[in-house]
C-alpha cells in the first residue's frame, strides 16, 4: 500500500510539473522583431499570457529604436495587462500608448490603429461610454491616383 502511494504521489507531481509551464528565463539572441511577435501571438493562442507579455517585455528592451513595433509591443503589453486582470497596469499602458501619439517625435511611424484601440479600451476600462470615432480627427485613407478609387473603377 505504501508503495502504491509514493508512486501515486509521483505521478502526480510528475503531471504537475509538465502542465505548470512557466515564463521562459532566456530568449534566443537570434530572434529578428518578427520572431518575437510571431511567438507572443504563438503563446496567446495557447493561453500563455504571461509568456507573451514576457516575449513583449523584452522585445521592447532589444528594439527601442523600431517605433512603429513599439507602439504595437505597448499596446499589446497593456491589452495582456487587462485581460491577466491587473486592470490598473492595463490603464497605465494604454494612457502610455496615447500619450506616446500626443508626444513622440516619431508620431508620423505609428500606425494609427492602435490610438483608436487604446482609446476604445481605455473608455471601457474607466466606464466611460465609446464616443463616436470622429472622422476629422481620424480621416479615412484615400487611395493614391495609380490605385483608383476601388475596386472595378478602372
Amino acid at each position: 500500500m505504501r508503495k502504491y502511494t509514493i508512486y501515486t504521489i509521483i505521478l502526480i507531481m510528475t503531471v504537475l510539473s509538465l502542465s505548470c509551464q512557466s515564463v521562459p528565463r532566456a530568449v534566443n539572441q537570434g530572434w529578428s522583431e518578427e520572431m518575437f511577435f510571431k511567438q507572443a501571438q504563438q503563446s496567446i493562442d495557447d493561453g500563455q499570457l504571461s509568456t507573451a507579455l514576457f516575449y513583449y517585455e523584452v522585445f521592447l528592451i532589444r528594439f527601442p529604436e523600431n517605433h512603429a513595433k513599439v507602439i504595437a509591443a505597448e499596446y499589446e503589453r497593456a491589452i495582456l495587462h487587462k485581460k491577466l486582470g491587473a486592470e490598473d497596469l492595463a490603464i497605465q499602458g494604454l494612457r502610455k500608448v496615447l500619450d506616446s501619439y500626443e508626444t513622440s517625435s516619431y508620431v508620423i511611424l505609428y500606425p494609427p490603429r492602435y490610438k483608436v484601440l487604446a482609446e476604445k479600451v481605455l473608455a471601457g476600462l474607466e466606464g466611460r461610454p465609446e464616443e463616436a470615432i470622429d472622422p476629422e480627427k481620424y480621416p479615412a485613407r484615400k487611395p493614391s491616383a495609380d490605385q483608383g478609387s476601388g475596386p472595378g473603377s478602372r
